[in-house]
């Protein structure tokens, strides 16, 4: 008996897959990247309130009507050569649907525009996909796809209807969603696609366009190479592995020590911790797969004392699977234990993670012997400022981070300090009065916080608070409550 799917129960799982929005947009330009693309534009349209649609669009070979029946069809079937970046011929869909509620696919070659279009709805009404009229399409195409490149060639997908990127109606809650949304997508793509941006084969750019106003300046995204340091943190490193792995074949592990205190957008890749960051770093064709992680080689994924190693493996296509979202590999008991077993004929991977811990526990030495750490202002101001803090203030020296955060606070009241979690809380009642006309974003008020930083950092410390230190703190809420009311 046949049995289709059932429509719409298709589309709520591809919504709950698992993507998140960088992930989902990766998966798309490694479609580009497949179609020869040099060149990738995203773009966000969204007026006062919403996000209204997402745009991905490239100067790739693009389509003829038959790649562009197979690629929308779910499942399609698809001759991948051993240099692509697809898997399943699911990405498209799969990726898009975890996003939004309506993909438009737009592909032009040798001057022939073509379209088509899946709903939720019409994949409910007996899986129909729209294709579109060819002069509507060539004009979408021609006003969307790169218009001040205008290439010959090229696919531009259209998301609409975008589930996963609603916000609040609170008037600077999709500020605050774009400001730190855009940056962690900026960071993932860098990183995922650093070795083809680093090469000049791909360049990435996003932008944010608003329907009240024409102009939209695009943000380049820089490579971020988790390898990008400049002097090994250990002699004789990296060093090659040769490691015989199960269903693959003989592969090379280079295995790196970072050095210690290089505190730079590569080694914390985009605002994560070390220990989040060490273990394995996948790469298929140049593509990073999986960025992290032992994948049960050892037992605890995020030990501090191996938070300086990291170890960077090129798979050859297939013996290894990759879940949908190519964000993580799927390795077997007896492919673990054969990483466990890789040698330079002198050195094995246990002996390795030790090297990597000795490097640690040695710096964490000289750290305790050193004098105690310097006060720096961290989250909640913009990424180059807190660098920029951090390397005048501590000259290298160790740190305390003191971060910034909007909460609830009493009335009256601007500030709060929390020495336990080492936070400066801004009360965000005041939070207009203190930003005027400027966006509300996790990295606003950079000079209000960075003067309050200034006055008040001292105060974390004291190991206990004197009366004419909290009456210091009282006078300084109400001057600036003084300055609040006045706005």
């Amino acid at each position: 008996m046949r049995l289709p799917p059932e429509g719409a129960g298709t589309v709520r799982a591809f919504s709950r897959i698992g993507y998140d929005l960088p992930a989902a947009l990766a998966d798309l330009i490694d479609n580009s990247i497949d179609a020869g693309a040099s060149r990738v534009e995203i773009t966000f349209f969204r007026d006062d309130h919403d996000i209204n649609a997402v745009t991905i669009a490239d100067d790739g070979r693009g389509m003829d009507a038959d790649e562009l029946r197979v690629g929308m069809q779910f499942a399609g079937k698809t001759t991948h050569r051993q240099s692509d970046l697809g898997t399943y011929g699911m990405g498209l869909k799969s990726a898009s649907f975890s996003q939004c509620s309506t993909l438009t696919v737009v592909s032009r070659r040798n001057q022939s525009t073509i379209a088509s279009r899946w709903s939720a709805e019409e994949i409910d009404v007996d899986w129909r996909c729209a294709v579109l009229d060819p002069t509507g399409a060539k004009a979408v195409f021609d006003d969307l796809c790169m218009k001040g490149h205008q290439p010959a060639c090229g696919t531009l997908v259209i998301w609409e209807r975008l589930d996963r990127l609603g916000v609040s109606a609170d008037p600077d809650a999709l500020n605050e969603f774009l400001s730190t949304a855009l940056p962690r997508l900026n960071a993932h793509l860098g990183l995922v696609f650093h070795r083809y941006l680093q090469q000049g084969a791909l360049a990435i750019s996003v932008a944010v366009r608003h329907s009240q106003r024409s102009l939209a300046l695009p943000r380049n995204v820089r490579p971020i190479n988790p390898f990008g340091y400049q002097t090994s943190g250990a002699a004789d490193y990296p060093k090659t592995l040769v490691c015989a792995l199960p269903n693959v074949g003989t592969i090379e592990l280079q295995a790196h020590i970072w050095p210690e205190n290089v505190l730079t957008e590569s080694f914390n890749l985009g605002g994560k911790r070390g220990a989040e960051c060490q273990g394995f770093y996948f790469y298929r064709n140049n593509r990073l797969i999986q960025a992290g992680g032992w994948n049960g080689v050892f037992k605890n994924e995020h030990d501090a004392e191996l938070c300086l190693a990291r170890i960077a493996v090129d798979l050859p296509p297939g013996g290894i699977d990759v879940n949908v979202q190519k964000s993580a590999l799927q390795v077997t008991a007896a492919q673990a234990q054969a990483f466990i077993r890789a040698s330079d004929g002198g050195m094995d991977l246990p002996r390795y993670a030790e090297q990597a811990k000795e490097v640690y526990r040695a710096a964490r030495r000289r750290v305790s012997d050193a004098a105690d750490p310097v006060l720096v202002p961290s989250l909640g101001l913009p990424y180059g400022v807190r660098n920029a803090a951090e390397r005048r203030l501590s000259k290298g020296g160790p740190t305390e981070k003191i971060t910034f955060v909007w909460e609830p606070l009493e009335e009256g009241k601007v500030f709060e300090l929390d020495p336990i979690e080492a936070r400066i809380m801004l009360n965000r009642e005041y939070r207009r009065a203190i930003l005027g006309d400027a966006p509300a974003s996790a990295a606003d008020a950079p000079l209000f916080k960075m003067l309050l930083f200034l006055v008040v950092r001292n105060e974390f410390g004291r190991s206990r608070s004197s009366k004419k230190q909290q009456e210091r703190l009282q006078l300084i809420n109400e001057l600036l409550m003084d300055v609040v009311k006045s706005r």
